[in-house]
């Protein structure tokens, strides 16, 4: 079986360097997210961020270079590790909603905070970034934004 064709998530660096705030605000993002990510995107075509050299290092190495830079927090920094490094052993313990819905999902009767949910999901090794997606697609499907499918159609039980 070939390999199809490579389709972007996002537009290229080269496209983001050059927008406007303005630009991204009209795709909702706030004005420090679009300034964050038009900064980010400058930096990897000027060559001073390499995606490359940070997808080899380890996961303390790119947090710590991730949130060195203004305007990436944690949360972002594991949001890239899981989304776009693929790796599968990472849930975004800053994600406040995941947090919530974990919470909600394990019946469990108090908040938690970031160490609470690294104890929980350390038991899923390697796969706690699946139940993290897992808990985004059910929040998705229950607001209407995603379609909620049919186990039944798709071949399960």
């Amino acid at each position: 079986v070939g390999a199809g064709p490579c389709v972007r998530a996002s537009p290229p660096a080269e496209a983001l360097g050059g927008a406007e705030t303005a630009d991204l605000g009209g795709l909702g993002y706030s004005t420090r997210k679009a300034n964050t990510i038009i900064a980010l995107a400058r930096r990897m075509t000027g060559g001073e961020l390499d995606l490359d050299d940070l997808a080899r290092a380890d996961d303390a190495t790119v947090v710590t270079r991730l949130c060195a830079m203004d305007g990436i927090g944690r949360w972002s920094a594991e949001y890239l590790l899981l989304r776009g490094f693929g790796r599968l052993h990472i849930f975004p313990g800053d994600d406040v909603g995941a947090r919530d819905k974990l919470r909600r999902w394990l019946s469990l009767p108090e908040p938690l905070d970031y160490r609470g949910v690294t104890r929980i999901t350390e038991r899923w090794a390697p796969y706690a970034g699946l139940v993290y997606f897992h808990l985004l697609l059910d929040s998705l499907a229950t607001s209407g934004w995603v379609p909620e499918t049919d186990p039944v159609a798709l071949g399960g039980a």
